[in-house]
């Protein structure tokens, strides 16, 4: 569970975890596993997509879907209404990464409210049901239709259970400390430190980092977060842990997209990342560096 994973091995997890009634239903997958033999997409010219079912849908169909850009949205229903058109009558959606949901809000003039734009998309889909993982806030349950939300508990767990010494789990700002505390509950009262971060909204450029601790001594600090960009939050962050003395820093983010720098990471107390494979497996960071679990296997309760 803990190596480094690959993309087709997610099926795997999924099938090593389902009940019996899941069992019944045909599992498709977007993008597709090395190994899908269910369809195949293909783009026309002018850069339409298009997908053809190689073989007839169960009645009840699960479909994983794995964000990539907003080309693969349209992947989404394209294959969504093929399964339909062909006989499939339950389909129920697998979302780990839900797109637009760091956009909940409207900050500045002009802007669009991204995330209600994409659940309106998902909704017209009228899927059975459609789980998603560890959502930014709760903007994004509450705009899907039949929603069920999974939170990071377990994978959380599963990281903790692999480290040594005392462990403190740390919320990056004032949005998250709902969850985390949630996630401390859950892991039998582990200890949370709060801190908080100012923001230039027309920007997005952090102005301050402020951690709510006199002393981290000894301490390995746990940063938990939904999601990790360009990693800039979390560089500040770790730079006050150290300063308060932290033994060690382990950030643990549920969705990663692979732009923040290792170096910058590991340059101000980083020791380690811990995320899972909702969009994509890393490739600009290595892997003694990055712990990569399947998303899939944390995505059936």
């Amino acid at each position: 569970m803990s190596q480094r994973i690959q993309a087709s091995k997610s099926i795997q997890a999924y099938q090593g975890t389902v009940n019996a009634q899941q069992l019944q239903a045909d599992f498709y997958q977007l993008p597709a596993a090395s190994d899908e033999a269910h369809y195949r997409l293909f783009q026309f010219g002018a850069g339409e997509n298009h997908v053809q079912l190689l073989v007839p849908p169960a009645k009840r169909v699960t479909l994983f879907f794995g964000y990539r850009g907003d080309h693969s949205i349209m992947q989404l229903l394209l294959l969504t209404d093929a399964l339909r058109r062909s006989g499939a009558e339950q389909i129920d959606l697998l979302l780990p990464y839900m797109p637009g949901a760091r956009q909940d809000r409207v900050c500045n003039v002009g802007e669009a409210l991204s995330v209600k734009v994409y659940a309106s998309l998902i909704n017209q889909q009228q899927y059975a049901s459609v789980s998603i993982f560890d959502p930014h806030s709760d903007v994004t349950a509450a705009l899907l239709d039949r929603v069920q939300v999974i939170d990071n508990h377990s994978f959380v767990a599963a990281i903790a259970a692999q480290l040594s010494g005392e462990l403190v789990l740390v919320s990056p700002d004032a949005g998250a400390n709902k969850k985390v505390f949630g996630l401390a509950k859950a892991l039998q009262g582990m200890p949370v430190i709060r801190a908080d971060k100012h923001r230039d909204v027309v920007n997005g450029h952090i102005i301050a980092t402020e951690v709510f601790c006199d002393d981290l001594s000894g301490k390995t600090c746990l940063i938990v977060d939904d999601i990790c960009a360009g990693g800039r939050t979390f560089i500040e962050l770790a730079i006050k842990l150290k300063q308060k003395g932290a033994q060690s820093v382990i950030l643990i983010v549920s969705h990663y997209e692979d732009k923040a720098s290792e170096s910058a990471l590991r340059e101000v107390g980083i020791d380690r990342l811990f995320c899972t494979d909702s969009l994509g497996v890393p490739a600009h960071i290595s892997s003694e560096f990055c712990d990569c679990h399947a998303v899939l296997s944390y995505m059936n309760h």
